[in-house]
């Protein structure tokens, strides 16, 4: 069990140094980045948007950026930077210099879970929204996803629908999977994270009271979170796109995406346990061993399933340009040659027998 989050009571979150916040100027100020927005920092907003970098200098502009056009007037900006060795602090504290609803904590490397419970820590806002460094929210987004939890006091937590990306911005394919709570709970059964991490928006009492994130269950931590949030309320998803996905080299579904799989198969079948239902088996995991090779099989695996088969042939050739020798490049070129509706046949038919 997850011990509740303590909210912090100064703005900083420790004094021994380990842990710095970058103060913005006081009083009302002109944003450098957005002239002509008025913003001042000394009511609580409605929402706080966590967004954690570590080494993330190629994208978080464009994340920050995407943030601080929400048509929703009311919110905080929390950068949290994890050691990062590059620009990213550097550039997040440009923003914070002119905009008070910016603030920016630097810490010591310790990992994703870590960096977000830092952040949770020293929120102001009802809602604790997420945002991923490399990504784009779309300007509405903070708008419906309040609006919904305002009228649906039965939900703690909602997600959206995605489009994904991929490193240069290209359209790869959308996601448009289950929005209801109990579509949401049936797929977490079965091994699926059913809410893209970085669409998260949760009332910042609930998530306090779960104890925040497990780092034990990186880099499935959000899986983990979601069963835990479901003993509190309803989880919901918007049916429509609010959150532009991308899919990079560096990115964590990327690079460690047999990692993810393996413990989300481990937080799934621990809940099937208490349940009495029986264990799922682990499926092959088709990933590749060079970082051109994952990226590219993410991309073509992204757009084949989303029905853009072009573009999931250009990476699938890419795949096997990157490793030739490995079975799995070949297999997804394969893939791509099968018809849209017996591929999700297929794979429906995988997911149901595991």
């Amino acid at each position: 069990m997850k011990r509740p989050i303590p909210e912090a009571t100064t703005s900083t979150v420790r004094k021994n140094g380990q842990i710095i916040v970058a103060r913005p100027r006081r009083g009302p100020t002109v944003a450098r980045h957005h002239a002509g927005v008025r913003v001042r920092a000394s009511q609580a907003p409605t929402v706080s948007v966590l967004l954690p970098v570590w080494n993330g200098e190629a994208f978080l502009e464009q994340a920050m950026e995407s943030i601080l056009r929400q048509t929703l007037s009311s919110f905080e900006l929390i950068v949290i930077d994890d050691g990062s060795t590059d620009q990213s602090a550097a550039i997040a504290e440009g923003y914070a210099v002119d905009d008070d609803r910016i603030r920016v904590l630097r810490c010591p490397h310790r990992g994703f879970s870590a960096t977000l419970n830092a952040g949770i820590a020293t929120v102001r806002g009802e809602y604790i929204a997420r945002m991923d460094a490399d990504d784009i929210s779309v300007p509405e987004r903070l708008q419906k996803q309040v609006a919904y939890l305002d009228a649906h006091p039965e939900c703690v937590a909602v997600g959206a629908w995605i489009e994904v990306i991929d490193k240069a911005g290209r359209h790869l394919g959308l996601k448009t999977y289950v929005t209801t709570h109990d579509e949401i709970s049936a797929a977490m059964l079965h091994g699926a994270s059913p809410i893209a991490h970085p669409t998260i928006v949760v009332r910042r009492a609930v998530l306090r009271a779960a104890g925040g994130y497990d780092a034990r269950c990186y880099p499935s931590e959000d899986l983990n979170l979601w069963f835990r949030l479901r003993e509190s309320g309803e989880l919901s998803k918007l049916g429509e796109v609010l959150l532009k996905h991308r899919r990079h080299k560096a990115a964590i579904g990327v690079r460690e995406r047999e990692k993810m799989q393996a413990m989300a198969l481990a937080i799934c079948n621990e809940e099937r346990t208490k349940r009495g239902l029986r264990p799922k088996t682990p499926g092959p995991i088709l990933a590749g061993t060079n970082a051109d090779g994952r990226y590219h099989f993410e991309c073509a695996r992204t757009a084949l399933i989303a029905g853009s088969h072009l573009t999931a042939l250009c990476h699938a050739a890419a795949t096997i340009a990157a490793e030739p020798n490995r079975l799995y490049s070949y297999a997804t070129l394969f893939a791509c040659a099968v018809p849209k509706p017996l591929l999700r046949f297929l794979l429906t038919l995988r997911a149901r027998y595991r």
